[in-house]
């Protein structure tokens, strides 16, 4: 899957190839700050994805240098594959191609094979989503196995899958790093959803109802987007509802919370969560294989499996503003060393044997 030398970007001809299907906020998270990455190394990409009206807003968000190749957003998903994997396969045919990146499960198995037909002997490296999903990683690789090596034609054996995969973590943007505690006047528990998730809001809504008494004191926020049957649960729960706009708006609304919560109900990586890590917020989670991942309990947060426990965590903070500060800047410092920018470049380079040469 990767090259068994070295390479720097002065010393390799050809383009990374990325395919990627419909680019969501939460696959830009991790495509976005490895394009730029590798572009600032002066490495030349093209991107495959599916033009999705939804998500045209972060189409401008990528490097200049990044070619953008648009595939019709067919309602038909069959359709809609067989579009991207033609524009896919013209993108390798033009070459020279150094490497190929495949972003999703669904975009793994078929340019895997993609990349065979075509005839294109480069490194190929698999991104599905989230720290969480090695487990799919390696039945990935499985399947990969079969499907590159079912033609008849006698080959070398096709993209055998490494015992030792480097692991590339979605990255948390320095704002969230930089920004300054600054609790609000009376116990605040914050969370918040990048992705739209009912679940979420219905679960952080009952425990609003469940201490929001006006006996204890303690306000509600939820930051970031809800649907509209959300947004009414929400508002009927007496929480407060912050759309956000940009990634520092965003730290600054979750510096303002005394505890983050995390509820269960989402898949996929805790985007908000390692975000209110990175500002410096002790967090209570629910125990999740996800969240798990993320927190390390009794450090950096709480992981609950009841409601009991929830409410019991969250008193504990409440009441203690020396746990509040030990366990934000252990979560901090913990968010730094595993999804900071610099932890982010390391790891991206380190996976493509990128050897990074000092400009100018």
């Amino acid at each position: 899957m990767r090259r068994a030398e070295p390479w720097t970007a002065s010393q390799a001809d050809g383009r990374v190839v990325h395919l990627v299907g419909r680019v969501t906020d939460e696959v830009f998270g991790f495509l976005g700050p490895a394009t730029r990455a590798l572009a600032e190394c002066g490495v030349q990409q093209a991107v495959v994805l599916v033009d999705d009206l939804r998500f045209r807003h972060l189409l401008p968000r990528f490097h200049d240098s990044v070619e953008l190749v648009l595939t019709p957003a067919a309602r038909n998903p069959l359709r809609r594959w067989q579009w991207a994997l033609e524009a896919f396969r013209e993108v390798l045919a033009a070459g020279p191609v150094r490497a190929v990146q495949l972003h999703g499960t669904l975009p793994c198995l078929i340019g895997a094979w993609a990349a065979k037909r075509t005839g294109v002997e480069v490194a190929l490296h698999y991104a599905p989503r989230g720290s969480a999903s090695y487990g799919p990683l390696v039945d990935t690789g499985t399947l990969l196995r079969l499907i590159t090596a079912s033609d008849d034609t006698p080959q070398r054996p096709a993209l055998p899958l490494q015992p030792g995969i480097d692991l590339v973590e979605t990255p948390v943007g320095p704002e969230f790093f930089e920004v300054e505690r600054n609790e609000a006047r009376r116990p605040l528990v914050v969370t918040g959803n990048q992705f739209n998730n009912p679940r979420s809001a219905e679960l952080f809504a009952q425990l609003a109802v469940l201490l929001g008494g006006e006996d204890l004191g303690l306000g509600f926020n939820w930051i970031g987007t809800a649907d509209q049957g959300s947004m009414v649960r929400l508002k009927a729960a007496q929480v407060g509802v912050f759309p956000v706009r940009s990634a520092a708006e965003r730290a600054q609304r979750l510096a303002a919370g005394w505890v983050y919560l995390a509820p269960g109900g989402s898949r996929g990586f805790p985007s908000l969560l390692v975000e209110a890590m990175a500002v410096g917020l002790p967090c209570v989670a629910v125990d999740t294989p996800y969240h798990r991942d993320v927190i390390r309990p009794g450090e950096t947060g709480f992981l609950c499996t009841s409601e009991r426990e929830i409410v019991g965590c969250i008193a504990k903070l409440i009441d203690s503003p020396e746990l509040r500060q030990r366990m934000g800047a252990a979560a901090r410092a913990e968010a730094d060393r595993r999804f900071g920018e610099a932890k982010f470049r390391d790891s991206l380079f380190a996976a493509y044997h990128l050897r990074v040469e000092p400009r100018g």
